[in-house]
């Protein structure tokens, strides 16, 4: 089963922001973990303090429904602004045709 951690960060200022970005870029990813696909952060082009960070997950989704790395990158971001963090687990997909 495919699923994805969402932790979206509004950060108290665009400094916190750059902070983030910063720090995430610093991160290096867990390699005992084979269910593990990807981590990739993104900025709101439009609200520059927003910032959303998408764990790709292959595997089920653990009992307590977080992922212990998502757990700790929620906490660690926290700390620059107001976090959710989201569970969302794959239903289907639309197939693309390259013309």
């Amino acid at each position: 089963m495919d699923w994805i951690e969402i932790i979206q960060l509004k950060s108290f200022t665009y400094q916190d922001g750059d902070s983030a970005e910063a720090a995430f870029q610093q991160l290096s990813a867990p390699l005992s973990d084979a269910s593990l696909r990807e981590i990739d952060l993104f900025r709101n082009p439009h609200l520059e303090n927003e910032l959303s960070i998408l764990i790709k997950w292959h595997g089920d989704v653990p009992p307590n429904g977080k992922s212990g790395l998502g757990l700790q990158l929620a906490s660690a971001f926290s700390e620059l602004g107001h976090s959710d963090h989201s569970i969302w687990l794959h239903s289907s997909r639309l197939a693309h045709k390259a013309s």
